[in-house]
């Protein structure tokens, strides 16, 4: 696990130098900047806490779960509304994604909550708020999440199968319904604009955001005990990375934003961890 550390080290370091060029070639004002650095180093400090604290609670994964879902409730109640659209709280001046912070606790907490059926129905009415916050990227992410969770325990159960179906079938609805926000260049346009700038960043910071999901990949090879869980993350960050190269969706990390960046540290947080306790028997 040391070296999967300073291999993400590593991936954290070029991965914000990278974002702070891009976005500044795509046109990002110098507040921008500011924050995403800023949200870097609280993410690093997310990341520990997770990781030392987080996994050794006696969590209930269903209450977890549930909670997860409740917050996707609350934004689409009192969010920020921008064309429709409800996928962000208000915190001051700052607007986070809430799908980014609740979407890796959602996906840790079904991978390992197989053994208790209140799990996965949860993670299905977690799909279809996503569907009706017009997120299709997260959708998209979610899904996978749940599929790659899925295939790796092969649970005997058939209540799993299904949510991964309905997954499915709303991140379909999701991406088939047309997207009416327009796109920021140093958000959703990062690529594009940073690589019609400047080739060379440009594929830097396409390679470094193909490269987001390594990490828990590793983990997934090294550690088997934390398989599920972390092949869950990887398929989550993978269905971020493909909302923004094939859809109008911010390109996690590399983009503007600092609830992504927040959420991969969380995400690593929660494979590279110490050992979590067992979830409490079902009563």
């Amino acid at each position: 696990m040391r070296a999967i550390r300073l291999f993400t080290a590593g991936l954290a370091a070029a991965s914000l130098a990278a974002s702070l060029a891009a976005i500044s070639v795509a046109g990002a004002p110098r507040n921008a900047l500011i924050v995403q650095g800023l949200a870097a180093v609280l993410a690093v400090g997310v990341a520990l806490l997770v990781g030392r604290f987080w996994r050794r609670a006696n969590w209930r994964l269903w209450v977890l779960t549930a909670a997860c879902g409740l917050a996707l409730v609350l934004t689409l109640m009192n969010g920020v509304s921008l064309e429709g659209a409800k996928r962000w709280v208000a915190l001051g001046p700052l607007q986070l994604h809430t799908a980014s912070i609740v979407l890796p606790f959602a996906a840790f907490a079904y991978a390992k909550g197989f053994g208790d059926r209140r799990v996965a129905p949860i993670a299905a009415l977690i799909a279809l708020l996503l569907l009706y916050q017009h997120d299709a990227a997260s959708s998209l992410a979610f899904a996978l999440a749940l599929a790659a969770a899925t295939l790796v325990e092969r649970p005997r159960q058939l209540t799993p199968w299904a949510c991964v179906a309905i997954a499915a079938l709303l991140a379909y609805g999701a991406w088939v319904e047309p997207d009416t926000l327009p796109a920021v260049p140093y958000v959703e346009g990062l690529l594009d604009q940073t690589f019609a700038a400047h080739p060379v960043l440009g594929v830097l910071a396409g390679v470094l955001m193909i490269a987001l999901p390594a990490p828990f990949l590793l983990v997934a090879r090294a550690r088997p005990e934390r398989r599920a869980e972390a092949l869950a993350l990887a398929a989550l960050w993978a269905g971020w990375i493909a909302g923004n190269l094939f859809g109008n969706y911010p390109a996690p990390v590399l983009g503007y934003g600092a609830a992504p960046i927040l959420a991969w540290g969380l995400s690593l947080g929660l494979v590279l961890g110490g050992p979590v306790n067992q979830d409490p028997p079902v009563s």
